[in-house]
């Protein structure tokens, strides 16, 4: 039975993951702070969770990047590329977000 080590063979669906899941935490608790439930939170909150989303969605990134780099030439190579594509895509939507966080007032809607 073949042992998985992450660190020595890194499996780039991991740091897929890592970066989907940092945006969509960034931007589900994000949402429903400010739209949803504006009395109890705001903007520092909102500016919290997209710090630690684009730090979940930088992992991603640096994780697919080491997987890149150590895959052979096979669809593994293309996936980790792939993952760390989606990371820059989704670290922008956080960042947009954060800005938001900044801009606009904790009831908006």
């Amino acid at each position: 039975m073949p042992r998985f080590d992450l660190l020595r063979r890194p499996q780039p669906l991991v740091g897929i993951f890592l970066a989907i899941g940092g945006w969509a935490l960034s931007h589900q608790i994000g949402s429903e702070s400010v739209l949803d439930d504006c009395t109890t939170r705001g903007g520092g909150f909102v500016i919290l969770v997209s710090i630690l989303g684009l730090i979940m969605a930088a992992a991603g990134g640096i994780y697919c990047l080491h997987s890149w780099r150590a895959s052979e030439r096979s669809g593994r190579s293309f996936l980790a590329l792939t993952g760390m594509l989606l990371a820059v895509m989704t670290s922008f939507a956080i960042l947009l977000q954060l800005a938001a966080g900044m801009i606009l007032p904790s009831c908006a809607a």
